[in-house]
């Protein structure tokens, strides 16, 4: 076998961009960038992306899957792909919460964004995991993403299989939110779907509509 799982650097933090933009290409970022992304958008993202890692690190954990038999000149450097992983081990206060919520709105945005759409997206998000956690511990899987190319690869499951130990060893509930299409992988690693994103994506201009679903994992004690 030649998978491995690491964390992430940062001089990955470009590919890490590269393979989550190529991964999640489509609707959604069609909505959040209406005329394409810009080089100085995707600059903005990285550097933002790295200033709130930098900032929590004992929270965020990005890991990598890289395949080592994989040319040394690979582009990607050998990463077939990323994961990201929020961790909160401990009780959150609403101010704390408010907090964590108003952080990201100081910053400016990226040139070609959609903010409306974007703080209507995110604003979603939040407020799911908000309604379903309040203030309790668990561990969030923020982003999951693999090089179309190394799909089937058991990247993904490798992402996984390590989160789901993190959260085994502090006995927490373990949440996403997925795709239709990813959906089933998340199914077979236990996680029970708990409802659906609020998201009319019509309103927005799509002809059809970009359900999300809620998943759970409860805690191992």
């Amino acid at each position: 076998m030649t998978l491995e799982i690491l964390p992430l650097e940062e001089a990955d933090i470009s590919i890490y961009d590269d393979i989550t933009t190529e991964a999640f290409d489509g609707e959604i970022l069609a909505l959040l960038y209406p005329n394409g992304q810009s080089k100085a958008d995707k600059e903005f993202a990285i550097a933002r992306n790295l200033k709130k890692w930098r900032k929590h690190p004992d929270t965020i954990k990005k890991m990598k899957v890289v395949d080592t038999e994989l040319p040394d000149n690979d582009p990607f450097r050998k990463i077939l792909g990323v994961a990201d992983w929020n961790i909160y081990p401990r009780e959150r206060s609403e101010a704390e919460l408010k907090q964590e919520e108003e952080e990201g709105k100081k910053d400016d945005h990226a040139p070609g964004l959609n903010v409306a759409f974007s703080e209507h997206f995110f604003s979603e998000l939040t407020k799911n995991k908000n309604k379903i956690f309040g203030g309790k511990p668990y561990v969030y899987l923020h982003i999951l993403a693999s090089r179309p190319i190394h799909h089937r690869r058991g990247a993904g499951a490798m992402h996984l299989n390590w989160g789901l130990e993190e959260a085994k060893k502090l006995g927490l509930p373990v949440y996403l939110e997925s795709s239709p299409m990813g959906r089933p992988l998340y199914a077979r690693m236990g996680f029970e779907t708990v409802g659906w994103l609020d998201f009319d994506a019509k309103e927005w201009g799509l002809d059809h509509d970009l359900p999300h679903a809620l998943m759970l994992r409860p805690g191992e004690k």
